[in-house]
């Protein structure tokens, strides 16, 4: 069961300890992630879609077989980010723990 919040701009949130799921293809990887801090990524990234950020998918193709990814991911998450995508979008610092951002980081890369 997936049960979706709408928390204003910021983002989705999650009740039940399951990862909300805004499409149909994020539905198939909703089980594998359920901090609720992480729905604030939600906003402005999808599994497959170019929101304001690009797709998790993306982002895993982009740092696989990097050593360094999960740290790299780990400190967007936590700083910020601006540049990488040629979006023009700034990534703000997330309100999300060093040790979700990491855990995060390694879902994101675990998406094929």
């Amino acid at each position: 069961m997936v049960v979706v919040l709408f928390v204003g701009v910021v983002g989705w949130s999650a009740g039940a300890g399951v990862f909300a799921a805004t499409s149909a293809g994020d539905a198939a990887n909703a089980a594998h992630s359920s901090s609720a801090s992480e729905q604030t990524c939600r906003a402005c990234h999808s599994i497959d879609t170019t929101k304001v950020g690009p797709p998790f998918r993306a982002i895993a193709e982009r740092y696989r077989g990097d050593p360094d990814a999960v740290a790299k991911l780990k400190k967007s998450m936590l700083e910020g980010s601006s540049g990488k995508w040629n979006t023009g979008a700034n990534m703000p610092p997330n309100a999300i723990s060093p040790a979700d951002a990491e855990r995060f980081a390694h879902w994101i890369l675990g998406i094929k």
